[in-house]
């Protein structure tokens, strides 16, 4: 049998070499199978089946591994038979369903690569909706892609077509349904860019604020894992631009929804501040652009920045206008309405600073480049201020606001070259604490600005600084050690599941986590790790019988943790 086949394999590689100079008659086609004419396609009769071959699904399999661009779109086997290879290639070679970019050895034309995505993007759309192909089948074709092969997969996906009912929403939807499950990796951020990407599906998915909040902060870890930096150029700046256009429109669509999520709750705006340091602020995303609905409720299309700011200056126009209560006219100290509504602007204020902080930390040389450079990033932060909507007051405060920040900002590089970040942040802060200043006189009220905003801007900043300069501190703990940045996050980030385990009170989960951690290649965090256990070994010993009440013990043991991030 192995002869047969070795030898019927030659007979189809030799079709394939010679199939440029076969005249082939082809059929006319249904819709579903109307794929793009490949000339590289085998002339193959319906049902024939090559010396030494036993089954058609053989055939189309040894087809496969020579060209999948020829074997997924050949209309001389049926769709079943394709829906097959599908499958058979998901168990045993799913690398191969991703058409192979251009080598230098390749004969193929830049157009005649885009034609080969179009056409297996169609074939594989049109197998994957058949009800024989499940969510296990579609993970296994994604690990196939590689480190980001599910973006990849879906990218594929749409080049043959999206909307309801296609391959696109099938693959989201199964990429949601397992989101929680390990084995499906960014599911819920690949899930959104799908659902995103298409105004039909963005109005159907997603149907509840906890689920468009869940989708929002997978989309900012995604971003910030940035898998995609790892591909071949230019598919890692398409799938960039993928994955931050998706975020921005999640924004721009659902945006004062999740201002309030995550303003609040104090110590809750990380993500917010996370996502336009990403957006708002990258100097990437200034050419980007997002699908919005207009004021006539038609859709129409923004630069990110603007449709990014243009939901912050809203959502800072009905803080105002909701802390313009007419009866405290004269009154010392705000309402409680009043308090409310201003601690919300306060904490937005301080997503909007820490996101230009965390900016000037990922993007300070390319900003610090030239002066057009420089002047490009003081555009961006422009765009989240401005003249805010309404009339009345909110409209006069707006105005006095946005004059005394930009103002502030035209001269940030100059006042501190090289610390302008500086001045940045002192820039948004007075803007932000001059619309609540400037309603205080507007309205004779005094204790507005620092009983109030003040308070609860300083306590979100420090929140924010934190998990900043933590984030900066492991990025660069990962480079000095010469380890990949996510690597070592995930580590770091493990061991403080590690010390809230033990503060918890959980002893077998700590130890057991911990003997993980040592087993894993982690350098000098591995040998900290190993040390710790020793020493949790030691105690047990000495302390055979603990008291559950006895509290010292367990911070004792919770304090081990750290000492492994400072190894």
């Amino acid at each position: 049998m192995r002869e047969r086949n070795s030898h019927g394999a030659r007979e189809t590689a030799g079709f394939l070499a010679g199939s440029h100079r076969l005249i082939r008659r082809r059929g006319s086609l249904s819709m579903e199978q109307s794929i793009m004419a490949d000339p590289r396609q085998p002339s193959f009769p319906p049902g024939y089946l090559p010396h030494g071959y036993d089954s058609r699904e053989q055939l189309l399999f040894d087809l496969a591994r020579t060209d999948i661009v020829s074997a997924i779109t050949n209309d001389s086997f049926t769709q079943d038979e394709r829906v097959q290879l599908v499958k058979d290639l998901a168990r045993k070679e799913p690398g191969i369903l991703f058409p192979p970019e251009k080598s230098f050895i390749d004969f193929r034309s830049d157009e005649q690569i885009r034609i080969d995505r179009n056409n297996v993007g169609k074939a594989l759309d049109v197998a994957i909706r058949d009800p024989s192909v499940d969510s296990d089948d579609l993970r296994k074709i994604a690990a196939g892609g590689g480190p980001n092969g599910q973006q990849r997969l879906l990218s594929l996906l749409q080049e043959g077509g999206g909307g309801p009912g296609s391959g696109v929403e099938k693959y989201a939807d199964a990429l949601w349904q397992n989101r929680s499950e390990p084995d499906y990796g960014n599911a819920a951020a690949v899930a959104t860019i799908a659902y995103m990407s298409d105004p039909k599906l963005g109005e159907g998915k997603l149907g509840t604020p906890e689920e468009r909040r869940q989708a929002f902060e997978a989309l900012v870890a995604f971003n910030e894992q940035a898998p995609y930096a790892k591909m071949d150029e230019p598919e890692a700046s398409q799938m960039k631009r993928q994955a931050l256009e998706a975020a921005a429109t999640l924004f721009a669509k659902h945006g004062p929804e999740l201002i309030d999520a995550y303003t609040t709750v104090p110590g809750s705006t990380t993500p917010l501040a996370k996502f336009l340091s990403q957006t708002l602020y990258n100097p990437d995303g200034k050419d980007m652009t997002v699908q919005v609905k207009g004021a006539d409720g038609t859709t129409v299309s923004k630069d990110l920045p603007s449709a990014v700011g243009d939901v912050l200056k809203q959502a800072a126009a009905d803080r105002i206008a909701g802390a313009d209560v007419s009866d405290r006219v004269g009154q010392d100290g705000p309402s409680r309405e009043q308090e409310r509504e201003l601690t919300k602007l306060a904490r937005l204020g301080a997503a909007v600073t820490g996101g230009a902080l965390m900016a000037w930390d990922a993007y300070k040389d390319e900003i610090q480049a030239n002066e057009e450079s420089r002047k490009g990033f003081m555009d961006l932060v422009g765009k989240g201020l401005g003249v805010l909507p309404g009339g009345g007051v909110v409209q006069e405060i707006g105005e006095e606001a946005t004059k005394r920040a930009i103002d502030t900002l035209s001269h940030a590089f100059v006042n501190n070259p090289n610390a302008p970040n500086v001045e940045i942040a002192g820039a948004l802060n007075r803007y932000y604490a001059g619309l609540v200043e400037d309603l205080a006189n507007k309205r004779n009220q005094a204790g507005l600005t620092s009983d109030t905003f003040g308070k609860a801007y300083d306590q979100e900043m420090s929140g924010i600084d934190r998990d900043r300069n933590m984030a900066r501190g492991k990025s660069a703990d990962a480079a000095t050690r010469g380890i990949e940045a996510p690597a070592r996050l995930a580590e770091l980030d493990a061991v403080d599941r590690l010390s809230a385990a033990m503060r918890n009170g959980d002893r077998g989960a700590y130890r057991q986590d911990l003997a993980a951690l040592a087993a894993a290649d982690g350098g000098q965090l591995r040998e900290g790790a190993s040390a710790t256990i020793a020493e949790h070994d030691r105690r047990a010993k000495e302390q055979a019988t603990p008291n559950p009440a006895d509290q010292n013990t367990q911070v004792a043991q919770a304090e081990t943790a750290p000492t492994i991030r400072r190894a």
